[in-house]
């Protein structure tokens, strides 16, 4: 399965092949950032899927995160 960097300007996404260091830089040169290092999927259009999968589950865990610490510290309250 081969490698992907993503990379992202403004709300655009774009999935480059490791190997193909003449489009990442070409992609940089326009203004590109690189917001993942290696990701691994069978194509570009696996990878962009792959990427949204992860932010999700990224935002999932820290709204987790936050909901279970916020029912703690009630919790702790009430047992006051």
């Amino acid at each position: 399965m081969p490698d992907y960097r993503l990379f992202q300007k403004d709300h655009i996404i774009k999935a480059v092949n490791v190997v193909r260091q003449d489009q990442q830089d070409a992609l940089t040169s326009r203004g590109f950032k690189r917001v993942w290092d290696v990701l691994h999927a069978d194509n570009a259009d696996a990878a962009l899927l792959r990427y949204q999968q992860l932010r999700c589950e990224e935002d999932n865990a820290a709204h987790s995160f936050a909901t279970d610490s916020v029912v703690s510290s009630l919790l702790s309250l009430i047992s006051r």
